[in-house]
């Protein structure tokens, strides 16, 4: 009882923290700061995604690039990903070379709102509930029918859930003090004809 207790309170302690980032709007580092997605969870979020050598993948909010270098590296797509943060996408940069795919993948210092996502036929996002709302919006608006987006943790508010896995990721504990993770994937419907 004592540890599910202390795992509420946590939990509260990070909601309270997202409450506090989300109210600094205009500062895009603190809607949406930087949390490696772990190697598990981007292998899962690839998967549910079906992603293969077809598909152009776009990550919003990329960090170091690992779920666009593995969607290359393992499934042998193409990919972007955009992050605010310069040092981050040097560092994916390097570790596209590293892995020797850096011809089939990009990273850009990019406001994820001001990125052309309309080549994307997957899209994955781990960002704050914060913006999620915003991003959906945008990805309805730009996304062609049949694209895939794949996001971690938090869900697109009013999109269809196609797909839902939930699994535990120990090493979450370190950053969000819940070993759960869940994937959602979402498929953009057709549009309505006008």
């Amino acid at each position: 009882m004592t540890r599910l207790l202390s795992k509420n309170i946590a939990g509260a302690a990070f909601a309270a923290l997202i409450a506090v980032n989300a109210s600094h709007a205009d500062d895009a580092r603190s809607i949406s700061p930087y949390a490696a997605t772990p190697d598990s969870v981007v292998d899962a979020m690839l998967a549910i995604a079906s992603v293969g050598p077809r598909d152009f993948v776009i990550d919003l909010g990329s960090g170091d690039g690992r779920l666009v270098i593995a969607a290359a590296k393992q499934h042998g797509a193409r990919g972007l990903g955009v992050d605010i943060d310069a040092k981050l996408v040097a560092l994916a940069n390097r570790f596209a070379e590293r892995d020797g795919v850096a011809d089939r993948v990009e990273f850009r210092e990019q406001d994820l709102f001001e990125t052309d996502v309309r080549a994307a036929t997957v899209v994955t996002i781990y960002l704050l509930p914060s913006i999620m709302d915003r991003v959906g919006r945008k990805l309805a608006a730009e996304l062609a029918p049949g694209t895939r987006v794949v996001v971690h943790d938090f869900p697109l508010p009013g999109w269809k859930v196609d797909r839902v896995n939930a699994f535990d990721v120990p090493e979450k504990r370190d950053y969000t003090f819940n070993e759960r993770a869940t994937v959602y994937l979402y498929t953009v419907p057709q549009r309505a004809a006008r």
